[in-house]
């Protein structure tokens, strides 16, 4: 059944397209941020003294400026091409968590961090969604879009665990040295690989215009949801995690083993999703992930938080593949501009996140007694503009 899309014929997939060492490159990558990922909000948080505002603030400052600067990294990709800009990008991100490593030697290491990671994102995620809107054929894009998700979950699925039980062990410096090392051996495929050539040719200005144009509006509430319910995940989630007193070792626990099942969900989700199931698959999609934030408001203990991450993931998996497709289609459908839509969407979804949490940050400054687990119903709400990708929704089941 799901293992007839058995890891053969993906390598196999892989080799046809020449992109296997750009993904084993993506694949040491995720297995370095996986071990930290789920961490980094709790270390920041610490190191702001417990101040949620602050750490808030730290994560708003980088992605408003990624959003403002994403069409410079546009350029920067027609330039160099997509897989030397990816590689570029891998040497920001580790001088980022070298960063975050001597934040107690001076403070000035703060400031850099930002600045390093936001040049990071600017080279990294504009260059990877095109190399792949052009290499995906449009037949089989959904099930494409299902092995790409299972080739950067798989790496994922050990590192939570395994990050979780380094710092226990060791704390975090250590962790950090081994998060550096695993990210260094990440570039070396990536200096062998082939070079594309992509021509971006939007100005600024015309880039800021197009990304807010209001023929794009439905479209923009699917990117501008996923990508605020992507932030609630990745940082509200791990930090409400740590105020039940959750050990590390047992939030990592909890993402690998939901990591599992939900990898192995996702092939077969993207089977389905090349069918005309994909529109009726996001909404159920979707209408599971609402609930499951629904759920996870009301978790007490770490085995609850087990259950509603696992039911999270899965129905995250279900929504995730047939909106990425739609996404991905839309990128080829524009042919020689899909660089410029691309890069659109970086725009519209990192401005929204730095306002989002900008806003959160400046809730929680002036009511600091709400329990950080009621953002979870906004969660819940931005989950449903899932189905705006792409198509009309329509829910019937």
């Amino acid at each position: 059944m799901i293992l007839s899309l058995n890891p053969h014929h993906y390598f196999d997939y892989l080799l046809k397209r020449d992109v296997s060492k750009f993904y084993i490159a993506m694949s040491i990558r995720n297995l370095a941020l996986g071990m930290v990922v789920l961490f980094e909000p709790i270390y920041l948080y610490l190191y702001f003294d417990k101040s949620l505002p602050l750490t808030l603030v730290f994560f708003a400052i980088i992605y408003g400026a990624y959003g403002v600067l994403a069409p410079f990294g546009g350029r920067i990709m027609a330039r160099i091409g997509p897989t030397k800009s990816i590689l570029v990008s891998l040497f920001f991100y580790f001088g980022y968590f070298l960063s975050l490593f001597l934040f107690p030697v001076s403070f000035w290491f703060v400031p850099l961090s930002v600045l390093l990671i936001i040049f990071g994102l600017l080279l990294f995620w504009p260059a990877f969604h095109t190399d792949f809107a052009r290499f995906s054929s449009k037949e089989s894009r959904g099930k494409d879009v299902g092995k790409l998700n299972v080739m950067r979950l798989l790496p994922m699925i050990v590192s939570p665990i395994l990050g979780g039980w380094i710092l226990v062990l060791f704390g975090y410096p250590v962790l950090f040295a081994v998060v550096l090392v695993v990210l260094l051996t990440s570039i070396i495929p990536l200096l062998y690989a082939k070079e594309t050539h992509e021509v971006y040719i939007d100005s600024y200005k015309g880039a800021w215009k197009r990304a807010w144009k209001k023929e794009n509006i439905k479209t923009s509430i699917a990117f501008i949801s996923n990508g605020l319910e992507v932030i609630v995940v990745s940082i509200f989630w791990p930090l409400f995690l740590f105020s039940l007193a959750v050990t590390f070792e047992s939030m990592g626990a909890i993402a690998s083993f939901s990591l599992v099942i939900s990898s192995l969900f996702m092939l077969y989700i993207g089977k389905v999703s090349d069918t005309t199931e994909r529109p009726w698959l996001l909404n159920v999609g979707a209408l599971w992930t609402s609930i499951s934030w629904i759920i996870k408001y009301f978790i007490a203990t770490t085995f609850d938080a087990f259950l509603a991450h696992t039911l999270y993931r899965l129905s995250r998996s279900a929504a995730a593949v047939p909106f990425q497709t739609f996404f991905y289609e839309k990128a080829a459908e524009k042919g020689e501009e899909a660089d410029e839509f691309i890069v659109n969407r970086e725009i519209i979804i990192n401005v929204t996140r730095f306002i989002f949490l900008g806003l959160a940050a400046l809730v929680f400054w002036v009511f600091p007694l709400l329990p950080i687990n009621g953002i979870f119903f906004g969660a819940a709400v931005l989950s449903l503009g899932f189905m705006f990708a792409g198509k009309i929704p329509k829910f019937s089941l």
